[in-house]
């Protein structure tokens, strides 16, 4: 068994208009053929058939304002309701106070004391680790957390040798991050690497940022470009799928990209796929952003 965690930044259920929701401008056939032709809105929340589950997720977390990646993050990496526990949301990087409780509680540690395997997928150039190990430099809560096992990121070198994903799926920036050696690659290619990767650990898991950016920037052609490229690596990922045996679970942290008319994040809520073994055991327990650590571990405590 294979458990493929997904991250998607900045990802929630929007209204059913192109001109302001990608996800109605965009080619997703993959969602799609999951949920009867349907697509996750705030008119259709929920579905559940033999192999996947679609429910909503809250991120508002009891705390006023809109939600932020920083306490987002933290939240599903530790079951620790981050905004309460520092009174209010706060990101995008995590409050220096979170930082012990994201050491001590993150899903990554958790699966390490549970003896199970764990790969975090992510592959970054040179400037990124200049910059978060630099003087100014923060390190966002997923990487901490990966980081706080003993474990080390991923360079550009392991993206080229395919042992790591790039962090946008497809790379087409790696040259003008003073990478040329890294050639571009398609979507449905990189789900496979990623899908190949996966079976040699327990738990692999991947963080897309690329969502909450075209999100601020409101950028309608970017924003379909980037959910296409999901749809694309999901079907790569599916593939050689086992569905009676592996987990695809896809989360995110927050709304934002599902509604372009404004440049901020949403109060919406956040649609949690699963697909694959027990997928209705995920849709049943992950109500709140808080839930999604607590379940996986649960999960894996009872294989």
């Amino acid at each position: 068994m294979s458990f493929y965690f997904i991250f998607w930044d900045g990802v929630g259920y929007g209204k059913k208009n192109p001109k302001v929701n990608p996800f109605f401008a965009a080619k997703l056939p993959t969602f799609q053929n999951f949920f009867q032709g349907n697509l996750p809105s705030l008119s259709f929340k929920k579905f559940s058939s033999d192999v996947v589950s679609l429910s909503p997720v809250n991120t508002t977390l009891g705390v006023a304002g809109l939600p932020q990646s920083g306490t987002g993050q933290t939240a599903i990496m530790t079951g620790v309701n981050a905004s309460k526990f520092i009174g209010k949301h706060f990101g995008p990087h995590p409050y220096s106070t979170l930082v012990p409780l994201i050491k001590e509680k993150n899903l990554f540690t958790r699966v390490q004391q549970l003896n199970k395997s764990f790969f975090f997928a992510n592959g970054y150039p040179k400037r990124y680790f200049d910059y978060i190990f630099g003087p100014r430099g923060k390190v966002p809560t997923i990487a901490l957390s990966y980081l706080s096992t003993g474990k080390e990121l991923n360079t550009h070198l392991h993206i080229k040798e395919g042992r790591a994903i790039s962090a946008d799926i497809s790379g087409t920036r790696w040259k003008e991050l003073g990478h040329p050696e890294i050639d571009a690659m398609n979507p449905i290619d990189a789900g496979k690497s990623f899908y190949t990767l996966g079976k040699n650990t327990d738990l692999i898991f991947f963080e897309y940022f690329v969502p909450d950016f075209a999100g601020h920037k409101r950028d309608m052609p970017m924003a379909v470009e980037t959910l296409e490229r999901m749809d694309g690596f999901l079907q790569g990922i599916l593939q050689n799928f086992d569905y009676q045996n592996d987990v695809v679970l896809m989360i995110s942290d927050h709304g934002n990209v599902e509604d372009l008319s404004v440049k901020t994040h949403t109060r919406n809520p956040v649609p949690l796929i699963v697909i694959g073994k027990d997928h209705r055991y995920f849709s049943s327990h992950i109500k709140r952003l808080t839930d999604v650590t607590p379940t996986v571990i649960s999960f894996f405590a009872k294989l």
